[in-house]
């Protein structure tokens, strides 16, 4: 009787795990896993702009609003990330401004694909984490890596791998802390959800913890993106309660 408890209480779980998805990422009739890894190689115009093409679906019955956000999981000096969503964004938009309409059972006509614009002299894998969500419903999301991939050789020095660790506590109600490795003259910058920079912190060390006080912030979703001689190479997100 208590293994068929256990297995009723499972499957019950999953139902509902499946019920409550609403969108699915797809490109070109393969539907990807949530949270699943695709590599991309695609130099599409031979420069070194690097590209993955994507849709989302609406599995539902009722029309949404989707909004697609970005999280930079792994970058390399140099390569400037974006993505598009109805309009293309630059590198410092991690969510898009405006939801875009999908209706019941479709996929989006506009625009979305993710980009990494790599320089003539640099290799490696940047990792960036994408998701897509209803704008009213923004904690039901579905998310998809992308590696990109440029291979070659004669990396340069500067080429080097970066890491702001996940911020926590999450959600914060007093402080919130980071750790972080990179190299060069770094800096931590807080911004809102719509993009306005909230907090500026210039950092001595090239690794270490980095904390902020979120006691003057009201409650919401931010973005804490380090610079690294001035360019965003990283970001993570964070909550504030109160």
């Amino acid at each position: 009787m208590m293994k068929k408890s256990i297995f009723t209480l499972i499957l019950l779980t999953l139902m509902g795990y499946v019920s409550a998805q609403t969108l699915q990422f797809e490109w070109e009739g393969t539907v990807f896993d949530e949270g699943e890894t695709i590599e991309c190689t695609n130099d599409e115009f031979g420069f070194g702009e690097y590209i993955q093409h994507m849709q989302v679906r609406n599995i539902t019955s009722e029309p949404m609003k989707v909004l697609v956000e970005k999280e930079i999981i792994q970058d390399l000096d140099g390569v400037m990330n974006s993505f598009c969503w109805g309009m293309c964004f630059g590198p410092d938009i991690f969510v898009s401004p405006d939801a875009i309409d999908i209706p019941a059972g479709e996929v989006n006509t506009d625009e979305l694909s993710f980009h990494a614009l790599y320089p003539e002299d640099v290799y490696g894998d940047v990792i960036i984490k994408y998701y897509a969500y209803e704008e009213r419903n923004p904690d039901q999301r579905i998310s998809i890596i992308v590696r990109f991939r440029k291979s070659g050789v004669g990396v340069t020095e500067n080429a080097y791998t970066m890491t702001l660790g996940q911020a926590y506590p999450n959600p914060a109600t007093n402080t919130v802390s980071f750790n972080y490795s990179f190299g060069g003259n770094l800096c931590a910058v807080v911004y809102n959800l719509v993009g306005q920079e909230v907090m500026r912190q210039e950092l001595n060390a090239n690794d270490g913890q980095l904390s902020f006080s979120v006691a003057d912030l009201q409650g919401g979703i931010y973005f804490c993106t380090m610079l690294v001689d001035g360019r965003a190479v990283s970001t993570q997100k964070f909550v504030v309660k109160k």
